[in-house]
């Protein structure tokens, strides 16, 4: 079924560019002795200790309100470590619910969705109708897609910065929803992005904040470690494109 192949595909290309918002300023020195009081410490090490702190974590909900491959795209996910996820994506005036469970992948358009991916779109609304698509989570369309929905993928896009030279500056000291965090803030090009890093409890980065550039907007990252479990569709209300005929 060529034409909700081609849906998939356009859906997991827009969704793959979301891995990317979560990089931020945090070049990684070497680390210094630890220290009680991680706001004191220099950039480089508060950026050691965040990456490691958000490659931990188990399970997390990420929140996009931004600019990505030149549309307004907002999107909520909670992803965990195991591949499972489940959330919205807002795209082109539409919206798509998606989830993955175990060997599957399902997802479920607006009416606005399926016309806004033209002809293709619609041929496969006429299929699907109001049902959900299901196809096999290990399937080449669904390759992009997963990058933005398995955590452990998502996650080894923070590995780039390992790499980079901008340690960031420190800000002053503020809260991200009542949570003491200090703002590090770099440039990358024509953006300036400043992370904030959670100075109680675990050093997580809590918020990136992108301005200028081709692709502002604003990440959120909550709930680790709380891993929502995922509700599977029942069988009546989905459409197996893996069982039809391409």
């Amino acid at each position: 079924m060529t034409t909700v192949r081609v849906a998939l595909t356009a859906l997991g290309c827009s969704t793959a560019a979301l891995a990317l918002a979560a990089c931020g300023p945090l070049g990684v020195g070497k680390a210094e002795p630890a220290s009680t009081a991680l706001a004191d410490r220099p950039a480089a090490e508060i950026g050691t200790k965040a990456l490691a702190a958000m490659k931990s974590a188990s399970a997390m909900t990420v929140d996009l309100d931004g600019i990505t491959d030149g549309q307004p795209m907002k999107y909520h996910m909670t992803m965990t470590r195991t591949g499972d996820c489940q959330g919205n994506l807002t795209m082109e005036g539409g919206n798509v619910r998606l989830l993955k469970s175990g060997a599957f992948l399902y997802m479920k358009g607006d009416d606005a969705f399926w016309s806004s991916q033209g002809s293709d779109g619609k041929a496969a609304q006429s299929v699907i109708g109001k049902r959900w698509m299901k196809t096999s989570a290990s399937g080449p369309d669904s390759k992009e897609f997963l990058q933005a929905c398995d955590l452990k993928a998502f996650l080894t896009e923070l590995d780039k910065e390992e790499d980079g030279d901008d340690d960031g500056t420190k800000g002053k000291p503020t809260t991200v929803d009542g949570i003491p965090a200090l703002p590090i803030t770099g440039k990358d090009g024509a953006e300036t992005i400043t992370a904030y890093v959670a100075t109680q409890g675990k050093p997580y980065i809590l918020k990136v904040v992108t301005k200028g550039g081709k692709e502002p907007g604003t990440v959120r990252f909550t709930d680790f470690d709380k891993a929502a479990a995922v509700e599977v569709p029942a069988a009546k209300d989905v459409v197996d494109i893996d069982k039809m005929g391409n």
